[in-house]
């Protein structure tokens, strides 16, 4: 019993890392658009645009409670999306972190390199 607790736990750990290199690499596949538009304003779109998963997310939340639950009732309902806004709100904030901090060390990177002669 308790080896497929670790199975568990490792399965979520490797998708874990996934979401982490694929939030990643769009991230900073979007800000090198940008930069290459020369529009610098970089910080809140490297955010948002990571943190746009948490936005996704709870609208499969929705979908899932109409067409899948049979949640009925004020107090389910309530309970329902209450919980899954604050599911959503915190993996976007923290999708939306991993992105601004790797698009921060993408772009210290590459600015390292200009040489200004």
């Amino acid at each position: 019993s308790s080896g497929i607790n670790a199975e568990y736990g490792g399965f979520m750990l490797l998708v874990y890392l996934i979401l982490l290199t694929v939030t990643i690499c769009i991230t900073i596949v979007c800000i090198y658009f940008l930069l290459n538009s020369e529009d610098y304003r970089w910080q809140w779109t490297s955010f948002l645009s990571a943190a746009s998963t948490g936005f996704y997310i709870y609208l499969y939340a929705i979908y899932y409670f109409i067409f899948k639950t049979k949640m009925y009732g004020l107090f389910q309902t309530v309970f329902y999306f209450s919980n899954m806004f604050v599911f959503s709100l915190g993996f976007g904030i923290m999708c939306g972190t991993v992105g601004y901090l790797a698009c921060r060390v993408f772009i210290y990177k590459i600015y390292a390199t200009v040489k200004i002669d």
